[in-house]
C-alpha cells in the first residue's frame, strides 16, 4: 500500500506502521554520524562546542543515540508480539522518533545548551520507551520477558547517572566514564537475554533450510548461567574496573559464553547469513569478555582490545543481526539476505579487528589503521544495511498484514 492510500484508508504511513521501520533506519543512518566529532578531533580538522571531552561525546551518542535507537525499535515491537497488546503507531511512535531526534540535535548544541535542557530531553526518550514498555512486560502474558524490561530500567539509570556526573551533581570519582562503561555492559546483558529468544527461532528455520541432520538442543542451564555471569562481570566491572577478581569473573563469563556457544547448530546451517551474523556478534561477545579478563589480570594486554570487540563486534554485529532478522520477519518477507548484507558483514568484521589490532601492533599506524579505516567500515556497514532495507522499511508489507 502507498502512503497516499494508507492515508486514505485511515492507516498510518508505512514508515510508521511498527517501531521498528522508523528506529532501524534511523539508527543505522545515525551510526557513523556518531563517530564524527571525535575522529575529527583526532584528524585535527573538526571542532565542535560539546560541553564535554570528545571520548565522552561519542561514548554518549554510541550508546544513547545508536544503541537506544536500535534498542527502542526492538522492544518496541517485540513486546506487543510477546504480550499481545497495541503496537505503538501513527502519531505517538511519530512523537518518540520526534524526540529522539530532538535528543540528537541537542546533544550536537551540548556545549552552548543548558545542560539540564540537553539532559531532559534524552532522558525523556528513554523514560517513554519504559514507560510503555513496562506495564506490557507485567501482564500475564508478558511476564515471562519481564528480564529485558529490567535490564532497559537500568540502562536509563546508567544514563541518568552520566548526565548527573556530567552536570556535577555526582561525585567525580563516579565518573561518566564508568557510566558508559555500565550502560554497555547492561546491551551486552540484554544480547545474552534476547539470543534465548531469537536463536531457538532461526535455528530452528537455518537447520530446515540446509537439511542439517544434527538435533537442536538448548539447555536452559547453559543459557541461564551465561546471563548470570554477565550480570556479575557487568556489577564488578562497575565497582572495580580493571581489578584482578573483575578479569577473573570476565573471564567466567566468557566460558559461560563459550559453553553456550557449543550448542548453536554449527555445520551446514551456519552458512545461513542470518544464523551467521548473530554466531558471529556472540563470538565477540566471547572474545572480548577473554581479552578484558587477561588484561585485568596481565600487564601485556591493554583493555581497550577487549573492549573494542565487546561494543564494535558484539553489540554492532548483534544490532545489524536484528536489524536484518526482524527487518525481514516484520515486513513479512522470508528470511533471504541480500549479497550486500554479505558485504557489510565483511566490513563490520574488518572494523572490528582493525579498531582492536592496529594500537596493539601497528602502533604508528594507530590514525589510519585504527581509526580512519574502521570508521570508513562502520559507516559502510549500517549504509549498506540502510540501502538493502530501505525499501522494505519504507513500504506496507506485501502481504497487507500490519507491521
Amino acid at each position: 500500500m502507498t502512503t497516499t492510500a494508507a492515508l486514505r484508508a485511515g492507516q498510518p504511513w508505512p514508515i510508521l506502521a511498527y517501531a521498528f521501520r522508523p528506529f532501524f533506519l534511523l539508527a543505522a543512518l545515525y551510526a557513523p554520524l556518531a563517530l564524527l566529532p571525535w575522529v575529527g578531533l583526532l584528524l585535527h580538522q573538526l571542532t565542535l562546542p560539546l560541553g564535554m571531552s570528545p571520548m565522552l561525546w561519542h561514548g554518549h551518542e554510541m550508546l544513547f543515540g545508536f544503541a537506544s535507537a536500535a534498542l527502542a525499535g526492538f522492544l518496541l515491537t517485540a513486546i506487543p508480539s510477546w504480550a499481545r497488546v497495541e503496537p505503538l503507531v501513527g502519531v505517538r511512535l511519530a512523537g518518540l522518533v520526534g524526540l529522539w531526534l530532538a535528543g540528537r540535535i541537542a546533544f550536537w548544541f551540548a556545549g552552548v545548551l543548558p545542560g539540564w535542557l540537553v539532559a531532559a530531553i534524552n532522558l525523556a526518550f528513554s523514560l517513554w520507551v519504559l514507560v510503555w514498555a513496562l506495564p506490557a512486560l507485567f501482564s500475564p502474558e508478558g511476564r515471562r520477558h519481564l528480564s529485558l524490561g529490567l535490564l532497559a530500567g537500568l540502562f536509563l539509570l546508567a544514563q541518568l547517572g552520566f548526565y548527573l556526573t556530567w552536570l556535577d551533581l555526582l561525585p567525580a570519582q563516579s565518573g561518566g566514564l564508568g557510566m558508559l562503561h555500565l550502560a554497555a555492559n547492561l546491551l551486552l546483558v540484554m544480547i545474552a537475554v534476547t539470543a534465548s529468544r531469537i536463536v531457538r527461532v532461526i535455528s530452528q528455520v537455518a537447520v530446515g533450510e540446509s537439511g542439517s541432520p544434527r538435533p537442536l538442543r538448548f539447555t536452559p542451564a547453559r543459557e541461564h548461567l551465561a546471563v548470570v555471569t554477565l550480570c556479575l562481570f557487568a556489577l564488578a566491572d562497575f565497582v572495580a574496573r580493571g581489578h584482578p577478581v573483575t578479569g577473573w569473573v570476565a573471564l567466567a563469563a566468557a566460558a559461560a559464553q563459550a559453553d553456550r556457544l557449543s550448542e548453536w547448530p554449527w555445520g551446514r546451517a551456519m552458512g545461513r547469513l542470518y544464523l551467521l551474523l548473530l554466531t558471529l556478534a556472540y563470538a565477540w561477545l566471547t572474545l572480548g569478555l577473554a581479552l578484558v579478563g587477561i588484561a585485568a589480570l596481565s600487564d601485556g594486554l591493554p583493555a581497550y582490545a577487549g573492549r573494542h570487540l565487546l561494543f564494535l563486534g558484539a553489540v554492532g554485529g548483534a544490532v545489524l543481526a536484528v536489524f536484518c532478522i526482524a527487518g525481514l520477519r516484520h515486513t513479512g518477507r522470508p528470511l533471504v539476505l541480500s549479497r550486500l548484507i554479505w558485504l557489510a558483514l565483511v566490513c563490520l568484521v574488518l572494523g572490528t579487528l582493525l579498531r582492536s589490532a592496529v594500537p596493539l601492533f601497528w602502533p604508528q599506524h594507530y590514525l589510519s589503521g585504527s581509526v580512519l579505516l574502521p570508521t570508513l567500515c562502520w559507516l559502510l556497514t549500517f549504509w549498506i544495511y540502510a540501502l538493502s532495507f530501505a525499501r522494505m522499511l519504507l513500504s506496507a508489507r506485501p502481504d497487507g498484514l500490519p507491521g
